[in-house]
């Protein structure tokens, strides 16, 4: 290692430390801040207590903040109502990040009988390393200021309070908030103040609601203040898209506009840096090895994307400042920022004009309906411009093969780009690089015993990138059983016998290629009949079908979804079966299928392809409309009458004979309507 990186690492190392040691800090009990305004609290209110979840309802939210001293107050009371609540709610659990904040404890009680039960013990309390996102390999070390209280009982009410200090320095002491003046729970008393210095401009922007803030001044301070009584739950219905929000909100920000925004963020990812001696010497090898741009960039983000493996370390400032890129490529590990910083810096070191941008995965173009603000983002690409196109990447999307050209990247919509001549969000095109093709092939030789299933899925754009990621990191061994579990659940006794797999890194395409047997084909009932069901599983599988109906609200639909599906089922003998067709078509999805056969084939052909994220609620009738059309013909089943004790040689033979002589033993087809049990799954099912 080179003499001018040791300070780089060093410096890395010292923040580890610091959040180490800072771990130590543990909470005090003071008296409440001489700034907050009491409130005071019905606790007789019972009016919303037949609204209450798990048992208890909260009586009391208080939510003050100053920002000369960087103190936030919260004060917060709750009511038992029944043994559930006893379990639920019997616990205090203070969340803070001890290297910039310090907690105060101020007050904890029991209200029982009008009487007040002090229960504020210091040493009872526990202080804890909570990680809220390791399955995403996140660390961020918050505390967890916890107590679990004893003796409470039906009726109690438990009330505490304590006080916060010391906002991210990340932010440089600028305040941005978003409150909420409803929840999907009742709550009897709500109150929310703000305490400002004259000099400190803060922009108020409503979201749903016509609530106004009581401004007034004191002691040279600005203060606003909103409350709001009897607040009833507002549920969401079933799968309404991340990005809906019916909800009543307040969003403060001190940034003026979306440029603040950016040349705060430009500060996090300088540009005139130095480089380790590894880090340029990787660069030097992509960018020598390849002349073209096109191929440095592939091989660039190829690197980063499948190398560079995701785990992020979010202490203090780190919640927002990515690690030097030197460090981030020495490591090898880093979050979605320090993964597009280094990606960035690569490019830009071969003259590919490259940005960070700023996302909110959730919230997508609706982000222009909020107020700057930096923490209004929770994602961090890429973007290029070469030959005076440009392009998007996510470099946390691993495995990605094909053009540069048409590599996928999510459907964000909207982001803030990083650059010196950035003012406002912009809009980003999504290019729907995306599809899958399936062809599911029975072969069944006779009317008992076993049939055979070939699946061949050939995958395109954020489909291959799924599947190619799955095969990347599990075993055959794995995905077999994964594949068959799928399966089983349409089939009974079916087994995986092989899989294999394509991938063709110049197109992008990946092809598996899946060997069933069941060992039990034909299902034969009471009355003696012998049946097969099928369907389109992969299509039915990511339809969307919310249970709501009376909708008020929008519901996702699965986007990008571009399906083909073909089952073929090669029978022992001609089967005479009635064409059927169902073709649906809106501005937000089309579905077509087709039955039929040829010869002793008989043919299911479903394309279905959405053009949004979502339908609309005014919509809804006609989706459900065209989803129960779908379903009366989605399912199918083949069935023959037979004698149970006849082989399967004398059923053939009983076949021909029934179908010259044309007798009521003839073989027919009866199309049935079954629900389509939808389990909610964002998709892709089979390969998860």
């Amino acid at each position: 290692m080179k003499l001018y990186y040791y300070p780089l690492f060093l410096t890395y190392i010292f923040f580890i430390q610091q959040a180490v040691f800072a771990f130590s800090d543990k909470p005090k009990i003071t008296k409440e801040p001489v700034w907050i305004t009491k409130i005071p609290i019905d606790y007789k209110a019972n009016t919303l207590d037949g609204e209450a979840l798990d048992g208890y309802i909260e009586m009391d939210y208080q939510f003050q903040v100053d920002l000369a001293s960087q103190s936030k107050y919260i004060h917060l009371s709750r009511k038992i109502l029944s043994q559930a609540g006893v379990q639920n709610a019997s616990k205090v659990s203070i969340l803070y990040d001890p290297r910039y904040e310090r907690l105060n404890l101020h007050s904890l009680h029991i209200i029982r009988n009008q009487k007040l039960l002090n229960r504020l013990v210091l040493p009872k309390f526990k202080v804890i390393h909570q990680e809220n996102d390791l399955d995403n390999f996140i660390y961020n070390c918050t505390s967890n200021a916890f107590l679990i209280l004893d003796d409470v009982r039906i009726g109690d009410i438990i009330e505490y309070s304590y006080t916060v200090t010391g906002f991210n320095p990340i932010f440089k002491n600028k305040y941005t908030e978003i409150l909420s003046l409803n929840f999907s729970a009742p709550l009897y008393n709500l109150y929310y103040k703000i305490i400002s210095p004259p000099e400190r401009n803060l922009h108020i922007k409503n979201m749903n609601t016509s609530l106004k803030a009581r401004i007034s001044a004191k002691n040279g301070q600005k203060i606003y203040e909103w409350s709001n009584k009897n607040s009833v739950p507002l549920t969401l219905q079933d799968y309404t898209p991340s990005w809906y929000n019916p909800y009543y909100e307040v969003f403060i920000s001190e940034y003026n506009n979306w440029k603040e925004v950016n040349d705060w963020a430009m500060e996090l990812f300088p540009t005139n840096i130095m480089l380790s001696a590894e880090l340029r010497k990787k660069i030097k090898e992509i960018d020598n090895t390849y002349k073209k741009k096109s191929e440095k960039l592939k091989y660039a983000l190829r690197f980063v994307q499948d190398e560079i493996r995701y785990m992020g370390i979010e202490m203090g400032v780190n919640s927002h400042k990515p690690a030097h890129p030197s460090i981030v490529f020495a490591q090898r590990f880093g979050d979605c920022k320090e993964k597009s910083y280094l990606l960035c810096t690569m490019l830009n070191a071969m003259h590919i004009n490259a940005q960070p941008v700023l996302i909110n995965t959730e919230l997508k173009s609706k982000l222009n309906d909020y107020l700057p603000s930096p923490k209004n983002f929770n994602h961090v690409t890429v973007k290029v411009i070469l030959d005076n196109y440009t392009y998007w990447y996510d470099p946390t999307i691993a495995y990605q093969r094909g053009d540069v050209k048409e590599l996928y990247y999510p459907d964000f919509q909207t982001g803030l780009v990083v650059a010196g001549n950035t003012t406002d969000l912009t809009g980003i095109f999504f290019s729907n690089f995306n599809s899958q093709q399936v062809k599911n092939y029975f072969k069944v030789g006779a009317m008992e015993g076993k049939g055979y299933l070939k699946v061949v899925s050939t995958y395109q754009g954020n489909a291959a990138d799924r599947v190619r990621s799955s095969f990347n990191n599990k075993s055959n061994a794995e995905l077999m059983n994964d594949y068959q579990k799928f399966y089983a659940s349409y089939y009974e006794d079916i087994k995986a016998d092989s899989l294999f797999f394509k991938d063709d890194e110049k197109s992008g395409l990946f092809t598996t290629t899946e060997y069933y047997t069941i060992n039990n084909f034909w299902t034969l009932d009471k009355e003696g009949v012998n049946k097969f069901s099928f369907s389109a599983v992969i299509i039915n599988d990511i339809i969307v079908k919310p249970k709501e109906k009376n909708r008020n609200m929008p519901f996702f639909l699965v986007y990008p979804a571009k399906y083909r599906e073909e089952t073929v089922i090669d029978l022992p003998q001609y089967w005479n079966v009635a064409t059927s067709e169902v073709h649906l078509r809106s501005n937000k999805y089309t579905l077509n299928s087709r039955f039929y056969n040829t010869g002793n084939q008989v043919h299911l052909y479903t394309d279905y392809e959405n053009y949004s994220d979502h339908v609309s609620a005014d919509q809804a009738p006609e989706y459900f409309k065209d989803i129960t059309e779908y379903e009366s013909s989605a399912r199918y089943e083949l069935s023959l009458a037979s004698n149970l004790a006849n082989n399967s040689v004398r059923i053939e033979e009983k076949i021909a004979e029934s179908e010259t002589q044309d007798t009521k033993k003839s073989t027919f087809l009866k199309v049935f309507f079954v629900t389509i049990v939808l389990g909610g799954m964002y998709f892709w099912t089979k390969r998860h």
